[in-house]
């Protein structure tokens, strides 16, 4: 994960791969971004792998962003992520960009 982050808005910037082994370097920055109260911007355009842990902290990130009125965005959603998350029923509850 790289982030990045301006006086308005925190960005995460996922790798092509990302499973469990990555779920705690993602929390650690989904964290700090609930915690700097900016707008939050996802980039998960490059990624090709995503496993079910990833997805379950990207999960309780949305659900704590949207109990605390953070605004989230997806700048950009691979077919694998949003394949993914397709499969494991949280298109929704990611509030991914709708597909054609």
């Amino acid at each position: 994960m790289v982030e990045s982050a301006d006086a308005t808005k925190t960005v995460i910037n996922c790798e092509p791969t990302i499973d469990i082994s990555a779920a705690l370097a993602l929390y650690e920055h989904l964290a700090a971004a609930i915690s700097s109260g900016h707008e939050v911007v996802i980039n998960a355009g490059d990624v090709t792998r995503a496993d079910a842990a990833i997805l379950q902290v990207f999960t309780a990130f949305m659900l704590e962003s949207k109990a605390q009125e953070l605004s989230v965005t997806w700048d950009s959603v691979s077919e694998a992520f949003y394949n993914a998350a397709k499969l494991l029923g949280l298109v929704d509850v990611l509030d991914l960009p709708a597909r054609d």
